[in-house]
């Protein structure tokens, strides 16, 4: 069930303020009623500032006025709906340019003349679709960066052993990952969107993800042959200006996807975290932390074990001073 801090959350995102939204709600029960009527139940100071304080909703489809003069107020859903249909107009248009690009570099291994005579070639190789989940998990293995990921559809099947245990580790040692997920995602496969929530994965939803994609920012990416889905083989590409448009273009999408507040559980962690460590910091005894926390003493005692090894400390000071440096506290 979709709650409202969910819709808030939705809304937020395409830059509407509770104050709007509020009265968008309050305008929805006048749906069919003349500006006028409507304004004296609002108390508004006349048609004239109503109209001015209806300008975003306006602006965005939320609310609209018919030749008669009275008010349009569609259901939210299918003002949410609407946004994220023009979303994905914008987000194809993105696609499109990606699209044109990968086509002039079809092999991701083409010769660029730098002078003259000189020419360099790019940096990156093809590799049969069934070596991608060993290559993205030696990747991670060997970079120290962010991990993005467009996942249009490989939550269907089980996560390749290795990989996961790549991304728990990372994962583990304070890195970052984030994936979007098409909507459908959250009633076709739940339990498998938790279960990467759970490892730490940061999640967001779109209506659509255009294409498979998979970037460590500056040093890898991993891309379809032709975005999109199910492909013969993908393309390692190390070429740093391409690893910096990909990465790019997965922040865009990112900053347009609606966060899922259920499955915000590397917030929860990090909060956990942090109350952990303030408790250590202040000199408690494992069992003022038990109580403190509401656990038993054994998790206490494993809590601390598995975070001074993220933290690489042998000791609880060691682990005070490496969480201070890293901001942890």
């Amino acid at each position: 069930m979709v709650t409202r801090r969910a819709v808030q959350a939705a809304l937020s995102e395409f830059g509407l303020t509770l104050e709007t939204e509020d009265l968008y709600w309050r305008v929805h029960g006048r749906h069919g009623q003349d500006l006028a009527h409507a304004a004296a139940a609002l108390d508004f100071d006349g048609v004239e500032e109503l109209q001015r304080a209806l300008g975003p909703l306006l602006a965005m489809g939320a609310v609209a006025v018919d030749a008669a003069g009275r008010l349009q107020v569609p259901p939210m859903a299918h003002v949410l709906s609407h946004l994220l249909d023009d979303e994905v107009q914008r987000m194809e248009a993105a696609v499109r340019r990606v699209r044109e690009l990968a086509i002039t570099v079809p092999q991701v291994m083409p010769r660029i003349p730098v002078g003259p005579d000189a020419t360099e070639p790019l940096a990156g190789h093809r590799i049969p679709e069934g070596e991608a989940a060993a290559t993205m998990a030696r990747w991670i293995e060997e970079s120290t960066g962010d991990i993005l990921s467009l996942r249009p559809d490989q939550w269907r099947q089980p996560t390749h052993p290795a990989l996961q245990r790549a991304l728990t580790e990372a994962l583990r040692s304070g890195r970052s990952a984030r994936a979007l997920y098409p909507v459908r995602a959250l009633e076709q496969a739940p339990e498998a969107l938790a279960e990467r929530a759970r490892m730490g994965e940061e999640i967001r939803v779109l209506a659509h993800v255009p294409t498979r994609l998979f970037v460590i920012p500056l040093t890898h990416a991993l891309v379809p042959d032709m975005p999109g889905y199910e492909t013969a083989g993908v393309l390692a590409v190390h070429e740093r200006a391409l690893v910096l448009l990909l990465a790019q273009y997965v922040e865009l999408l990112w900053d347009r996807a609606v966060p899922v507040p259920e499955l915000d559980l590397r917030g929860a962690r990090e909060r956990s975290r942090r109350l952990l460590l303030s408790e250590l910091a202040a000199g408690a005894a494992d069992e003022q932390i038990a109580r403190t926390l509401g656990v038993s003493l054994r998790t206490v005692r494993r809590r601390v074990a598995d975070l001074m090894i993220d933290l690489g400390a042998d000791s609880r000071f060691q682990a005070g001073v490496e969480a201070a440096r890293r901001g942890w506290i």
